[in-house]
């Protein structure tokens, strides 16, 4: 897509963080949004902070549920026309070695981090390819799902299949004049580091993040990484990444190995 101006756009965990990132990039650049989430509570003081009344509509949505994205589609339709950019951002944290995790947490994490933006994209695809228009699906994942961290086998193993699935559906939708990217943030101050409190809960917050000195020195701002998604879809790029240099070490030191592993086994 060259130009943003006068397009509709759909983000899924859309109330806070990254997504709210994501919203505030579009308005600037002359979209309409509908913002997604399940915090019920969160979704009207995300549109305060949006402050930009007929260009904003919220809706509850939990994107395990693919009949509520569909109403959810319909919804954002009748409100502003055709959608020409979805999101998929809706996800969860989880830590814990993977081997003693149970199952059904196995599942929950799937379900959203994964089946959401599968669910995303099988829903608003034949609507894109309807109006005929061009589209772009910006899918959420993390360096998470480039290279390992240890004790989130939960969170990597949901990570590492959407970037597969979203490096796939590119090549897909090559001829489709429909594009996706990858979204793979490092650290980003969201409330994903707090979950379990209240987000009025100012001096709770304030102590968790205590726990996370290096929060302070390493995490960008969530209305960074929207306008690094809003370049990235102008751009064309499959991989949107956040920073230049923690990203990048990590990421190498991953393909260094893969490429040391090749000559020990295969010397030239």
């Amino acid at each position: 897509m060259k130009d943003l101006e006068g397009k509709v756009a759909f983000v899924t965990g859309g109330a806070s963080g990254i997504g709210l990132g994501m919203a505030k990039a579009f308005l600037n650049r002359g979209m309409k949004v509908a913002i997604a989430d399940i915090q019920k509570r969160r979704l009207p003081k995300a549109e305060a902070v949006l402050n930009s009344p007929g260009n904003v509509i919220s809706i509850e949505l939990d994107v395990r549920d693919r009949s509520a994205i569909e109403r959810a589609a319909d919804k954002t339709e009748e409100a502003f026309g055709k959608v020409h950019v979805v999101c998929n951002n809706a996800g969860i944290g989880a830590g814990g070695p993977g081997h003693l995790i149970p199952v059904e947490y196995w599942n929950k994490v799937l379900d959203i981090n994964l089946y959401g933006v599968f669910h995303g994209v099988q829903v608003f695809f034949p609507r894109m390819k309807r109006h005929g228009e061009g589209g772009h699906f910006v899918n959420t994942a993390s360096t998470a799902g480039l290279q390992p961290n240890p004790g989130q086998s939960v969170y990597c193993t949901s990570k590492y299949a959407v970037v597969g699935y979203t490096e796939v559906l590119r090549s897909d939708l090559a001829n489709e004049d429909i594009s996706a990217s990858v979204l793979c943030p490092w650290v980003v101050d969201t409330p994903i580091f707090h979950t379990n409190l209240d987000d009025d809960d100012v001096e709770g917050i304030a102590e968790r993040k205590k726990t996370m000195p290096w929060l302070k020195d390493l995490a960008v701002s969530p209305d960074l990484v929207g306008e690094q998604v809003a370049n990235g879809i102008l751009n064309d790029e499959l991989y949107i990444f956040c920073d230049g240099e923690g990203s990048r070490d990590m990421i190498e030191r991953r393909m260094k190995a893969i490429r040391d592993a090749f000559d020990r086994q295969f010397p030239k």
